[in-house]
């Protein structure tokens, strides 16, 4: 995992902690407050398909590029 990715994923749960106390204000001050908790808990739900997504996909593509490498190696050693 890069510091990229890491910094990513720490802005992500502090963002969701804030948004989690904010919701808990919100259920204690007002009538909205369970609507909010489930935009809360679908949006998160679908931020991490969404980036389990887009991990699979990357280790899809590292994995096709190993085998076209290994692929190309293997022709050269045959014609060479």
């Amino acid at each position: 995992m890069t510091a990229g990715t890491r910094s990513i994923i720490v802005r992500y749960c502090i963002s969701m902690a804030l948004a989690v106390i904010v919701i808990v204000i919100a259920v204690i001050l007002g009538d909205y407050g369970p609507w909010y908790f489930s935009w809360l808990l679908g949006s998160g739900f679908m931020i991490l398909v969404a980036v389990s997504g887009a991990v699979l996909l990357d280790a899809q593509d590292e994995a096709a590029a190993k085998l076209l490498a290994a692929q190309r190696q293997e022709a050269r050693q045959e014609t060479g």
